[in-house]
C-alpha cells in the first residue's frame, strides 16, 4: 500500500526536530518493516506537502503527483491536510473565501477519486493569535475563527461523501491552554506534530489495503 500525503508547510514538517508528522508516520512503518525483512509489506509513505500551498495550488498539481506515484500492484491511500494558508488575511481580505474553499475541496476530492476511493481529510490546527496578529515573517495574520470554520467545511464534506476525517482544531485549542504546541503561533512544534501523527496514524491503521 502506498500512502500519499498532500498539504502545506505543516504537512511538509516545518519546526519538528523529527521531520514532521508525516515523517513520524513513515518512521513508524519503516520500523515495522525492519522487524520482518522477509515480509516487507508495510505501507510506503510519500510526503507531498509544499510550503505555502493553498487549495488552489493543490488543485493544479494533485493528479500529476498521484499519477507519478501510482503502482498497479499497490493499493493507494491519499491524505489531504490543507487549508491553513487559505485563511491568510492580508489587508483585511481572506485569501480564499469559505465558498471558494469549499468548492476547491470538492474539486480535490473528485480528482483523488479518479484514482482511489481511499481518502482521508485532516483538519486544521488552531493558531496562537497573540503570535499571528500579524505573524513574525510578514504583514499578514491568521485568526482562529476562520481556521475553525474551514475545518467545519472539511468535516461536512467528509461526512457528506463518506470520507474519513481527522479533526484537529478543538484538541489544539484546548491543549494549548496547558502546554506549548506551536513553534511560532502557526506551525506545530515537536509536541504538536506528535499529536497530529498519532491521530492520523490511528485512522490510517484501520484502512484495509484493498485496491
Amino acid at each position: 500500500m502506498r500512502i500519499l500525503f498532500f498539504g502545506d508547510s505543516i504537512t511538509q514538517g516545518f519546526w519538528d526536530s523529527h521531520g514532521g508528522w508525516v515523517q513520524r508516520i513513515r518512521k513508524h512503518y519503516d520500523g515495522l518493516a525492519r522487524e520482518d525483512l522477509q515480509n516487507n509489506n508495510q505501507p510506503e509513505v510519500f510526503n507531498l506537502g509544499v510550503s505555502g500551498d493553498t487549495t488552489i495550488n493543490l488543485i493544479t498539481r494533485i493528479e500529476n503527483e498521484i499519477v507519478a506515484r501510482k503502482c498497479q500492484d499497490d493499493a493507494l491511500v491519499v491524505v489531504i491536510a490543507i487549508g491553513t494558508n487559505d485563511n491568510l488575511i492580508e489587508n483585511d481580505v481572506q485569501r480564499v473565501l469559505p465558498d471558494h474553499f469549499k468548492s476547491n475541496i470538492v474539486d480535490i476530492v473528485d480528482k483523488v477519486r479518479n484514482h482511489t476511493n481511499q481518502l482521508l481529510l485532516v483538519g486544521i490546527p488552531a493558531c496562537g493569535e497573540s503570535f499571528t496578529s500579524p505573524v513574525s515573517w510578514g504583514n499578514f495574520y491568521y485568526k482562529n475563527s476562520e481556521l475553525q470554520s474551514s475545518e467545519k467545511i472539511l468535516q461536512q464534506i467528509a461526512e457528506k461523501n463518506s470520507i474519513l476525517f481527522v479533526p484537529l482544531f478543538d484538541e489544539f485549542k484546548t491543549k494549548m491552554q496547558a502546554k506549548k504546541l506551536l513553534a511560532d503561533g502557526l506551525h506545530p512544534n515537536d509536541e504538536g506534530h506528535k499529536i497530529i501523527a498519532e491521530k492520523v496514524l490511528d485512522v490510517i491503521s484501520g484502512i484495509k489495503p484493498c485496491t
